[in-house]
């Protein structure tokens, strides 16, 4: 499987946890088979999981009434997205392969992965109405 890109998404605080050892250990797995894996380690970067108006940079569509879902996909369009979102972008666009390593806080994702799930595979990048199921960039 050379050349192949994983992307290791990664949501836990603390650097002696098992979810921890358990990138270290799925990231050396994936080099050794020739992989080339990205690590976006969100508390190391101190991801700001929250949406707000600062997802995207420039003036919003309609600045009376901020409808998230409508300006983030115009700025993705446009390529007015923040930074972070777009950098993480990126990585998903450049892998073959993602994976999610965190623990299981009251039955889901812990609150930096979920806002990174919803900040980064945002409308347009990830999904629309016109390309669900089988006609997706995840297919």
């Amino acid at each position: 499987m050379a050349g192949k890109t994983a992307l290791i998404v990664l949501a836990h605080q603390e650097r002696t946890s098992f979810n921890y050892a358990m990138k270290e250990v799925t990231e050396k797995a994936l080099k050794k088979k020739g992989w080339t894996v990205l690590v976006s380690d969100l508390y190391e970067m101190k991801f700001n999981p929250v949406l707000s108006r600062n997802d995207i940079t420039g003036k919003a569509k309609e600045p009376s009434r901020f409808k998230y879902g409508a300006e983030i996909l115009a700025a993705w369009k446009e390529g007015r997205l923040a930074k972070d979102i777009k950098e993480e972008q990126k990585k998903v666009d450049r892998a073959d392969l993602i994976i999610f390593q965190f623990p299981l806080y009251w039955f889901g994702l812990p609150a930096i992965m979920k806002g990174w799930v919803e900040r980064v595979l945002s409308m347009g990048f990830a999904y629309s109405f016109e390309t669900m199921y089988s006609k997706g960039p995840f297919k």
